[in-house]
């Protein structure tokens, strides 16, 4: 059955969550964290990718990696250099944002 519902306000293209993404800063990278790697890099936050061309995924949506998992890495290692590889060597960025949101809920 094919779901014709909009998506709750705030998981839709283009939502702000300030609050959010500061505190994203005070988490490890949740790839360091779930795999236990010393982590380099400051952690930043990074938005799903695949929700449509030229959309900005909603604040709600967001994960915290470090700038190594997020843009330095070899392919594989960091998501922008191939989302794939990316996932085939850790997991996928649903589980990556369960992952985050939880450390959030423990701050």
């Amino acid at each position: 059955m094919i779901n014709l519902s909009k998506p709750a306000k705030e998981l839709q293209n283009g939502f702000k969550d300030k609050k959010r993404l500061a505190d994203l800063h005070n988490l490890p990278c949740s790839v360091c964290k779930k795999f236990g790697l010393k982590q380099t890099t400051k952690t930043i936050a990074h938005h799903l990718i695949g929700l449509g061309i030229g959309k900005k995924a909603s604040d709600k949506l967001t994960i915290s990696l470090c700038d190594f998992h997020h843009f330095w890495g070899n392919k594989g290692e960091a998501i922008h250099s191939g989302i794939k590889s990316f996932e085939a060597n850790f997991c996928t960025q649903d589980e990556l944002l369960e992952f985050t949101n939880k450390m959030l809920g423990e701050l």
